[in-house]
């Protein structure tokens, strides 16, 4: 298993899907995580069903939407959460699924977002945004 965040913001460029980084390790039990290469990736070292998960905060702006998604071996969504006008708050947009994954495979948690501008995502010291897997079998 393996719980990861983002220490600083990172801008999300509007009508461009992103994979965010991801440069410190709550934990990482199995090498699932790199903070330098590949940091973008959770990377399945021991075949089985992971509980997978994402959430993101976003600095508040009214317009556009907000999609997060998991997207598995770098084109396949197999998760996605999405905020549509989230008001002139800090939305959180959040996906998480179980999916049986084989050695090698690797998941990333990629935003979206449409509001005409760049958009950063919010920083809360460890707490957003964060990646995790888990495995359940």
């Amino acid at each position: 298993s393996a719980r990861v965040y983002h220490s600083v913001a990172q801008s999300i460029p509007s009508g461009a899907a992103t994979a965010l980084n991801f440069d410190t390790e709550s934990f990482d039990t199995d090498a699932i995580h790199d903070t330098v290469t590949n940091n973008t990736r959770l990377t399945c070292k021991t075949a089985a069903k992971y509980l997978i998960g994402v959430s993101v905060l976003w600095v508040a702006n009214s317009l556009g939407r907000r999609i997060v998604s998991i997207r598995l071996n770098g084109t396949t969504n197999i998760a996605d959460g999405r905020e549509n006008s989230p008001g002139g708050q800090e939305p959180i947009t959040d996906a998480q699924t179980i999916y049986d994954l084989a050695v090698n495979d690797y998941v990333e948690a990629v935003v979206y977002q449409d509001l005409g501008a760049a958009l950063s995502t919010f920083v809360q010291s460890g707490n957003t945004p964060q990646f995790w897997m888990v495995r359940v079998d």
